[in-house]
């Protein structure tokens, strides 16, 4: 059987009308050479069939996940993608119809390409995502790190570890361990406007209670692959604002460095992620941050 050029790596919980939706737009692609994995969260027994009735043109599969690890589940996916590039979609967001052209066109003219994030747009009104992270207001390729989850995709390297997303992140940043093996391998990473994917702006109302769990899902990644001397300035942030009896995370941090196995990158890599980092070090010691 030929390998699909795209391998579409989509995790779904409790909303198989959204991801039938969106199947269906991936469907109306001006590019067909791809094959579609989903990993249902819920285990939901009316999923397949609704699947089989939307006759995907391309081979697919659907795997139910013993426990609901959320975006982490994706680890289950990769293993088996097929695809020379694999693309993320969550399970409401949609490529425009010709996205996938031109992310084959992008890998196949450049072999240092690794990872390429999309412009995200709302779907009711079109308007794009305002958010200069993960969205930047430019119509130019740029260099980033910060590639979204609903909208991205890589080369499918043999060398990428089969657990490319953090298994403690449930939702929010586990792109950045994506990117990181990536850049691990020395390959290139780039915002691409041209490539237009649809999902909900869920940059807004990042606040509360939902700001607060991005923010350590950043510090589950920081200290997982920070070089040693970026994790001292780390803890060394905590420890200060501990002092000053202002919020920390020091028993996070403490707890967390003995569960994790850290993948540390080079120093000079995580200059890549400086912009991560700078959200989590103390302003005075943001002149040790590599630049």
């Amino acid at each position: 059987m030929k390998r699909p050029r795209i391998s579409i790596c989509i995790v779904t919980y409790l909303r198989d009308e959204d991801l039938i939706k969106s199947v269906a737009r991936i469907e109306e692609s001006d590019f067909c050479d791809y094959e579609i994995l989903i990993v249902d969260n819920a285990g939901s027994n009316q999923l397949r069939t609704l699947l089989e009735a939307a006759e995907i043109r391309g081979a697919w599969r659907l795997i139910r996940a013993s426990e609901n690890l959320g975006c982490a589940n994706l680890n289950l996916l990769f293993p088996d993608a097929v695809g020379e590039i694999i693309v993320c979609f969550d399970d409401d967001s949609y490529p425009r119809a010709d996205c996938l052209g031109r992310v084959s066109r992008i890998f196949e003219e450049s072999a240092d390409m690794g990872m390429i994030g999309f412009k995200m747009h709302v779907p009711e009104t079109g308007d794009p995502w305002s958010d200069p992270w993960w969205n930047p207001d430019s119509a130019e390729a740029r260099p980033t790190v910060l590639c979204p989850g609903c909208g991205l995709a890589f080369r499918n390297d043999p060398r990428l570890p089969s657990q490319l997303c953090i298994p403690t992140i449930v939702s929010q940043a586990h792109e950045l361990s994506m990117a990181a093996e990536i850049v691990r391998l020395g390959y290139r990473i780039e915002f691409r406007p041209e490539c237009v994917a649809y999902h909900p702006d869920t940059t807004k109302g990042y606040f509360g209670a939902k700001a607060q769990a991005g923010n350590l899902n950043q510090l589950r990644f920081l200290i997982g692959y920070s070089d040693w001397l970026t994790l001292q300035l780390l803890v060394l942030t905590h420890w200060i604002a501990k002092m000053r009896g202002l919020p920390n995370q020091v028993e996070f941090i403490r707890d967390y460095r003995r569960e994790v196995t850290r993948r540390s990158l080079p120093r000079r890599a995580m200059r890549r992620f400086r912009d991560v980092l700078l959200w989590h070090i103390h302003r005075r010691l943001r002149i040790l941050v590599p630049s």
